[in-house]
């Protein structure tokens, strides 16, 4: 291109529109599929590759320089900036990105001597992501409220994640000199202030989208549930830990769908309630990642009461006890709330739905009898909960197994063949006459 002074001579002679004015703008836009040309995005990466290998500090990102030191807190800051990307480019690499956050649920580093946990800033800030893409008009849902993008993922994307046996070990002072032993589920105290920045942008209220939400004051069932297991738990996993791990080497790490299920339990505020809201997501999630489990360790064979730790057959329990309660106290309010109400119910049915297939089917109709006294206590004061309980129960009925195993067997040579049998199922009494 050309100046208007350096133009080459032309024949016919040139003739400028209003002394030079410029007729049109040209922009240019880049456009690729291997840069993010989002600075939050770009910087997540770079921070995560920097844990996955061997790199030499500082490390340059973007206009500043990160020290070994540093890192730990920028990855923090970092993950909780994810949130602030922009739609288009969280779009195209939504799958990375939600594949390095499930990394970083379950797997520990260690940053100069240091153990580094991020779980808690990942699954907060994959409830964020949930939330914003739910939101977004410029993407699709399907006719159940479900984000388009998300329920392809959990199908055809989703893995589990790959635990490192040699964890991560950056610096060279105090490699040897591990902190005391525990059980790295919780962020660590001295990020809490960090993480209290979580989830303030692209956060509406659910009753309107266009008031910013505010933190209401839990039920108070939910509440009493809530403080009572966290509190056993938060003494139980650290005995646990302690227990059960002779080497202190290293870390100790849990499985993918037990430290989701962990998360979904111990999750208050605004998270709390975007899991409950697109429960379907992270039941899906938690389903295949038990499915996956299975196979991977080859317990397709083994008794069902045995696939699952008793502490995540716990959480199972306390996640279906706040989400019916949940369901309960949402009934009651406007409109909107009472449809959101009726989508996580059914989500809950198809959740136990699945349940039937993997773990112990009598642990799994105790959660349906259980769903069902819940529901009972408060019935006489809200009448859509009846039509509530007989969808759950009829999506439950089309169940292959769920008649058979709702008979009661004198002996159990006359039961049918299921072909991957329950300890406790073999025998079952119909827990749901009414």
């Amino acid at each position: 291109m050309h100046s208007a002074e350096k133009v080459p001579p032309q024949s016919p002679p040139i003739k400028w529109v209003e002394g030079h004015k410029g007729v049109f703008n040209i922009e240019v836009q880049g456009i690729s599929s291997v840069h993010t040309q989002d600075n939050h995005l770009e910087k997540f990466f770079i921070l995560c590759h920097a844990l996955e290998s061997q790199v030499t500090f500082p490390i340059r990102v973007l206009n500043e320089k990160i020290t070994e030191a540093s890192l730990e807190h920028e990855l923090k800051l970092s993950i909780i900036c994810l949130n602030s990307s922009r739609l288009e480019p969280l779009v195209h690499f939504l799958h990375l990105v939600l594949d390095k956050l499930f990394q970083l649920t379950v797997q520990p580093m260690l940053i100069a001597g240091q153990t580094a946990n991020f779980s808690q800033f990942a699954f907060e800030s994959l409830v964020a992501i949930v939330n914003s893409l739910h939101n977004s008009k410029d993407l699709s849902q399907d006719q159940h409220g479900r984000n388009c993008l998300l329920a392809s993922y959990v199908y055809y994307v989703f893995r589990l994640p790959e635990v490192q046996r040699d964890f991560v070990r950056l610096g060279t002072s105090g490699s040897t000199n591990l902190p005391e032993s525990r059980y790295y589920t919780y962020g660590r105290t001295a990020a809490v202030s960090v993480g209290s920045r979580l989830l303030q942008s692209r956060t509406t209220s659910c009753s309107n989208p266009d008031i910013a939400g505010i933190q209401n004051a839990p039920d108070e069932e939910v509440k009493n549930i809530m403080s009572s297991k966290v509190a056993e738990r938060n003494y139980s996993r650290v005995s646990f830990y302690s227990e059960s791990n002779s080497d202190m080497s290293s870390p100790r790490t849990s499985h993918f769908h037990e430290e989701i299920a962990f998360q979904m339990v111990v999750s208050a505020g605004i998270a709390r309630e975007s899991v409950f809201k697109y429960s379907w997501f992270f039941f899906e999630l938690l389903v295949k990642s038990m499915a996956q489990y299975v196979d991977n360790v080859q317990k397709q064979d083994v008794p069902r009461r045995s696939r699952f730790s008793n502490r995540f057959r716990e959480d199972i329990s306390t996640i279906v006890s706040v989400v019916t309660s949940e369901v309960a106290a949402l009934s009651i309010k406007t409109q909107k709330e009472s449809e959101q109400a009726e989508k996580i119910n059914i989500s809950l049915a198809f959740f136990l739905y699945d349940l039937l297939s993997l773990m112990d089917r009598g642990f799994v109709f105790n959660l349906i009898k259980n769903y069902c006294n819940q529901l009972s206590n408060k019935m006489s004061n809200i009448p859509v909960l009846l039509s509530m309980r007989l969808e759950f129960l009829q999506i439950l009925c089309s169940h292959e197994h769920y008649l058979n195993l709702n008979l009661f067997f004198l002996t159990s040579g006359c039961a049918p063949t299921s072909p991957s049998p329950s300890i406790s199922s073999q025998v079952l009494p119909l827990f749901l006459k009414k």
